[in-house]
């Protein structure tokens, strides 16, 4: 009997190591997918990590939030709200300008409000401070343009009146 018992014996014992090859090998072949699968999901995190690094140093270096410039807008319009003087001045200024750059400081203005009831709202100015940013760069470019097209005409009238006395000054020597 123990003849019969020890093959049995060797049997089980066998089958067991079979049972637990079959379930190392499964066991493996698991841990290899699970290990594929997070390899792929590392790579698409690195590569989504890269693209946000690269989005940061060009905001970086595009400056980013003007707050400086919000901060000076915003403490020119609280003066320009609290004292009549300023006010006044601003307005007598505003009626020699150019009524293309006035609409343009008008509507700076208006976006400048709008970036207040923003704010008081709880939502971004952003898109109020670029309307200002713009109309206000419009305005400077108007007012340099007829700045240079004044000069141009001061410098032709001189020009002219140099001419002109030059002229006499030949005209009364001959």
């Amino acid at each position: 009997m123990t003849g019969l018992s020890d093959v049995k014996d060797a049997a089980r014992h066998a089958a067991k190591e079979v049972r637990h090859a079959v379930s190392d090998g499964q066991l493996t072949r698991a841990l290899q997918l699970q290990h594929q699968q997070t390899l792929a999901a590392l790579r698409d995190h690195r590569s989504e990590l890269q693209e946000l690094r690269s989005d940061l140093k060009r905001q970086r270096a595009g400056g980013g939030f003007p707050w400086g410039l919000v901060l000076l807008v915003g403490a020119g319009y609280a003066l320009y709200r609290s004292n009549p003087g300023v006010r006044d001045r601003l307005h007598g200024l505003l009626g020699q300008l150019d009524p293309g750059i006035q609409g343009n400081l008008n509507r700076a203005g208006e976006a400048v409000k709008d970036a207040a009831s923003d704010l008081a709202d709880g939502r971004t100015p952003a898109d109020a401070f670029r309307r200002t940013a713009g109309e206000v760069q419009r305005a400077g470019e108007k007012a340099v343009d007829s700045a240079r097209d004044t000069w141009e005409d001061v410098k032709d009238g001189a020009r002219h009146a140099a001419a002109d006395v030059r002229s006499r000054q030949d005209g009364g020597d001959r």
